[in-house]
């Protein structure tokens, strides 16, 4: 056991883990902080048309996104020829600004038939949805090209500035009893700019982005990853979020925004999730021999342990994690929190084994996976809430996880066999 810690901590990839989890537990920290804030502020029902605009937003992120940031990974980090990557990131800009442009002027024409479907009456609430979606959306685009360059500890430290903004803004509006939710979630969307700019500025100065030029070999390799990325994180925006929307429209705004403010605590597990599949994923892609991928594996093991061994610790604070965060307002949705928490660990303890399929060929993984759990989460949504509410919407979200874990395992034992011939 102790040779195992210690063969850990001479892991460059645990110190690059290490680095990024910190910081993107401090970054946790001041939206939480935020997050508590504007709970408090608005109460449970306001809460809910916030909550539920910022879920759309990040569906829309992932609208934006499209896939580009799982090729930029897949394809940018396992690269080091400097022309070669200057030509995917241009190709990758022109894919994004093109999409982002579509994506906004549908917002813009479809604003009001989204406001009724939702029961959101402020009007204004959609469009600047679509708008303040941007900004998040380039700075994660950033935050993955720092990352897949292998600066991850300039990726870590500019992660925290737009959660820190978050956190004064937040503080400033609830000492100032200033409860506007479209102004809530301009800020959220907006605090990401100045990231992004530090990206931009601070990336490697050969990069010199050709959005004019066009480079055939190299949009055919994107695009052979984005037949499966695309409906993989596409899938993975609708999965994350469409509980909260399915909530608004089935059940009261008060059982909404408890489902909302209890994700939001369960969110920081996510997050963690986020943050080590950023570390793993771009140097997964290096791993082309298998006395790699089987040293690697043994390190998925040992993040599953210590995810288990988290959900038992964390399992009796549930109560007291609600009622000094988000409030007692929420106390009834303690519950719920168990089960988020459930799902939370088992992101976690899912994430090195799905890093593996950035080392493979195949890509299908990317699309099945999402697939599988989008079908659950829609039928489940959809067939449950109405007659079971709260519960049916969380208990759907750990059985699509259970299901993701599954199809992980096995899809990953098919595809060590093809890439390795069934040695072991």
């Amino acid at each position: 056991m102790f040779a195992f810690v210690a063969k850990l901590r001479q892991s460059e990839g645990l110190r690059h883990s290490l680095v990024t989890i910190t910081s993107y537990a401090f970054a946790s920290g001041f939206s939480a902080l935020a997050v508590i804030l504007i709970s408090r502020l608005l109460g449970p029902v306001a809460f809910a048309d916030f909550s539920v605009a910022f879920s759309l937003s990040l569906i829309l992120n992932r609208f934006n996104d499209l896939g580009l940031s799982i090729a930029m990974q897949k394809i940018v980090g396992g690269e080091w020829r400097h022309g070669k990557i200057n030509a995917y990131l241009s190709v990758l800009l022109r894919y994004r600004l093109i999409i982002s442009v579509l994506v906004l002027l549908i917002g813009v024409f479809f604003s009001g038939h989204l406001a009724a479907l939702l029961h959101i009456s402020n009007l204004w609430l959609i469009p600047l949805t679509f708008i303040s979606s941007l900004p998040v959306t380039y700075f994660e685009s950033g935050q993955v090209m720092l990352q897949s360059l292998a600066q991850f500890r300039l990726a870590a430290y500019n992660y925290l500035l737009p959660s820190l903004l978050k956190f004064l803004i937040a503080l400033g509006l609830y000492l100032a009893q200033v409860a506007n939710v479209p102004l809530l979630l301009v800020i959220y969307g907006f605090s990401c700019l100045p990231a992004w700019i530090i990206a931009e500025w601070r990336k490697p100065s050969w990069i010199r982005y050709q959005l004019l030029q066009s480079f055939p070999k190299e949009e055919g390799k994107i695009l052979q990853v984005l037949r499966h990325a695309a409906l993989g994180l596409l899938a993975a925006g609708i999965i994350d979020n469409i509980d909260i929307i399915f909530a608004k429209h089935y059940l009261s705004a008060y059982e909404a925004g408890l489902l909302a403010g209890v994700n939001r605590i369960a969110m920081l597990l996510y997050v963690v999730a986020y943050s080590l599949a950023n570390v793993l994923n771009p140097r997964v892609t290096a791993y082309f021999r298998q006395k790699d991928m089987r040293a690697f594996l043994k390190k998925a093991w040992g993040i599953s342990v210590l995810a288990i061994l988290g959900f038992f610790l964390t399992l009796p604070l549930a109560p007291t994690l609600i009622y000094w965060t988000i409030g007692p307002e929420y106390l009834s949705g303690v519950d719920s929190l168990v089960v988020l928490l459930a799902v939370g660990y088992l992101s976690i303890l899912i994430v090195p084994f799905a890093a593996l399929f950035y080392a493979f060929k195949s890509n299908s993984y990317f699309s099945l996976s999402a697939l599988v759990q989008l079908v659950i989460m829609l039928a489940g949504n959809f067939l449950f809430v109405p007659d079971y509410g709260l519960h049916a919407s969380v208990y759907t979200r750990l059985i699509a996880r259970v299901a993701l874990l599954l199809l992980t395992w096995y899809l990953l034992w098919v595809s060590y066999r093809r890439e390795f011939g069934g040695k072991s």
